[in-house]
C-alpha cells in the first residue's frame, strides 16, 4: 500500500520532471526565437562553430568573440555613465 509520504514523493518527482519540461519544450525555444539569439545563433553557424560540441577555449574565434564582448561593455558603460 502506498503511504502519504509515498505519494508526497511521486506527486513532487512529476512536479520536478513537469517543470524541467516546461523550460526545455516552452521556454527555450522560445528564448531561441528572439532576435537577439537568432542572430548570435545565426553568427555561429555563420562561423561554422556547432554550439552543442565547443569548447571556448578551443574555438579559433574566440579572441574576436572576447573583443566583441569587451567592446560591447565599453559602449553600454560608456553610455551608462551619458546617463
Amino acid at each position: 500500500m502506498i503511504g502519504l509520504t509515498d505519494t508526497k514523493k511521486l506527486l513532487s518527482l512529476v512536479l520536478a520532471i513537469a517543470a524541467v519540461a516546461v523550460v526545455w519544450l516552452v521556454i527555450l525555444p522560445a528564448y531561441a526565437r528572439q532576435p537577439a539569439m537568432t542572430k548570435h545563433l545565426q553568427w555561429l553557424d555563420d562561423q561554422g562553430i556547432d554550439p552543442s560540441a565547443m569548447y571556448y577555449t578551443e574555438l579559433e574565434v574566440m579572441e574576436q568573440i572576447l573583443q566583441r564582448q569587451r567592446a560591447e561593455q565599453l559602449l553600454d558603460k560608456a553610455s551608462d555613465e551619458q546617463r
